[in-house]
């Protein structure tokens, strides 16, 4: 590629990606509680927008393989007040940074204008890391809303996903858009595999 030179195989970019609320393969359910100790909204979850930094190694003129990790400040789940279920106002907001990584494989296809090309870009992603977190789910309580009969379970909202993506290169500037296709996942209450709409922002900070 014109910017990077015939003997710099390596290149590394740095970015932003936004996400917008995912979209179910059949009809779902939207707000979630899995039991009656924490909340959590999925879509809100999932939407936040994330940094990232990406190593491409060029195995061919216009091919490469690359690595991708990104991260966000997100909301995890939140508490219910164990005394008093059924006031919201009081409940704890848990929030987490959380990472992905991806492997991913592009093509660049050079337009008549010189530094502009065409991206084609598909991946497999193992996402949501840094999401495992305990709770306590309640069976029974009093007639004054005590607990008297509880456990602690483990949730780990990790799951991983494909991914597929087009696009548009100038000179260090790169824009993607598509999609994560998920297909298992940890979200009790969603029975459906869903889709994550993305727009990703590059700038080429290094090559070598």
């Amino acid at each position: 590629m014109a910017q990077t030179g015939p003997d710099k195989k390596f290149k590394v970019d740095a970015g932003v990606e936004f996400r917008i609320v995912p979209f179910n393969f059949r009809n779902a359910e939207g707000l979630s509680t899995s039991n009656q100790f924490f909340l959590y909204n999925r879509d809100k979850h999932l939407s936040g927008n994330s940094i990232n930094v990406g190593i491409e190694y060029f195995f061919l003129k216009h091919t490469t393989i690359g690595i991708s990790q990104s991260f966000r400040y997100d909301q995890l789940y939140s508490d219910y007040n164990l005394n008093n279920p059924n006031d919201f106002s009081s409940a704890d907001q848990h929030m987490r940074f959380i990472a992905d990584t991806e492997v991913q494989l592009k093509q660049y296809i050079p337009l008549k204008n010189s530094n502009q090309y065409l991206i084609a870009n598909i991946g497999y992603g193992f996402m949501n890391n840094n999401t495992l977190f305990h709770v306590t789910e309640v069976y029974e309580r009093n007639a004054d809303g005590q607990i008297m009969f509880s456990r602690s379970s483990e949730v780990d909202f990790q799951f991983q996903a494909y991914k597929i993506g087009v696009g548009y290169k100038y000179k260090k500037f790169e824009a993607i858009i598509g999609t994560y296709i998920v297909e298992k996942h940890n979200f009790d209450d969603y029975t459906s595999g869903f889709g994550m709409p993305f727009l990703r922002l590059n700038y080429n900070v290094l090559s070598f």
